[in-house]
């Protein structure tokens, strides 16, 4: 990282540490969709796919640290890929854009759900057909 994006990223923080209004989560809905669905084309493409992915799962993590503090499992399968993740994510946002204005991690924390429901018998995810396909190739 140059001393130029080094200085960026600390003047952000200062200011961010001043800023008057609140906000529930860091990106909308909206924003993630755009994030994870910019175009191959596009300059940033890489550097957005990677913070695509590190936004989904990280907020994974967090709530699976939650079910884990409670003394829960995780709904998510052992064996689900990060693109498995992203593909959810993203078909789910697709598919609901009017709850996109919500904060992104709760979309995230909705598609897992719906994707795989929090019971013993949940394998695979229920949203994205290529997903599964792709799921049950991988166990052949």
């Amino acid at each position: 990282m140059t001393i130029r994006k080094l200085r960026y990223l600390g003047g952000a923080a200062i200011l961010g540490i001043f800023s008057t209004t609140a906000s529930a989560g860091f990106y909308t809905g909206n924003e993630l969709y755009d994030i994870c669905t910019v175009d191959r084309e596009n300059k940033t493409y890489v550097e957005k796919t990677y913070e695509c992915v590190a936004y989904i799962t990280g907020a994974v993590d967090a709530f699976n640290t939650t079910r884990e503090a409670n003394k829960l499992k995780s709904c998510i399968p052992p064996g689900v890929t990060i693109n498995q993740l992203k593909d959810v994510t993203v078909d789910y946002l697709r598919n609901n854009p009017i709850d996109r204005n919500g904060s992104a991690s709760g979309q995230v924390f909705a598609a897992t759900r719906k994707a795989w429901p929090c019971t013993e018998s949940a394998a695979e995810p229920k949203s994205s057909g290529a997903t599964r396909s792709k799921a049950k190739s991988r166990k052949k």
